[in-house]
């Protein structure tokens, strides 16, 4: 399995086969392995019965996302808030995860949840740009930005699984306010991916 393969699209659905290929791909997360490893094994424990929309468990899209932000040579409290970025939308679990991971990753991931819920459709460039500057105004730390950034790029790598409706809705505001953050952070690949994606469906 290329890292590609394994951020993109993965075909495997076994959790322990998804962790053990997440350290072969990224050998230079080895020292942060226990710690990765007990998040992987956290979110696998609290989501094992659910299974999304497309037929898929739900932890395959928080590992595609922890794979984004990897092959971005991000640090292992950023790599594990997106293994665990949507987990408070279940329950608020932030004392477990302030307890096993640190104040940071409970941090990142509130602010994750927080800009989640946000109502951030434009209807003009200049709502656009003051809802960019919201989203920087009201983070404390700019690997909120970043984790997000991961979580839509793989929404839209897999947008097909989403209803018409849903579809524009999302490329709408992946052109509108992520792409240019994206440029914003100096992530010109990510930029011109999350553009030519959302182009097709916008």
């Amino acid at each position: 399995m290329t890292v590609e393969e394994f951020i993109e699209n993965t075909e495997v659905t076994d959790s322990q086969i998804l962790i053990d290929s997440f350290f072969n791909l990224f050998p230079e997360y080895d020292s942060d392995r226990e710690k990765i490893t007990e998040a992987w094994n956290f979110l696998c424990t609290k989501t094992e019965s659910i299974i999304r929309g497309c037929g898929k468990p739900y932890f395959m899209h928080p590992m595609r996302v922890a794979g984004i932000l990897a092959q971005s040579r991000l640090d292992a409290e950023t790599v594990i808030s997106g293994m665990l970025h949507n987990i408070l939308s279940l329950e608020d679990f932030s004392d477990e995860i302030e307890k096993h991971f640190g104040k940071n990753v409970c941090t990142i991931i509130k602010g994750t949840t927080k800009i989640t819920n946000l109502p951030i459709s434009s209807k003009t460039l200049q709502q656009a740009d003051s809802i960019r500057k919201m989203l920087f105004a009201m983070v404390d730390d700019v690997r909120v930005i970043l984790v997000k950034l991961a979580d839509r790029l793989d929404r839209m790598r897999n947008i097909r699984n989403y209803d018409e409706k849903s579809q524009r809705s999302i490329a709408g505001e992946v052109i509108d306010n992520w792409a240019p953050l994206a440029d914003r952070l100096g992530m010109s690949t990510e930029k011109n991916e999350l553009e030519d994606l959302s182009l097709k469906y916008a």
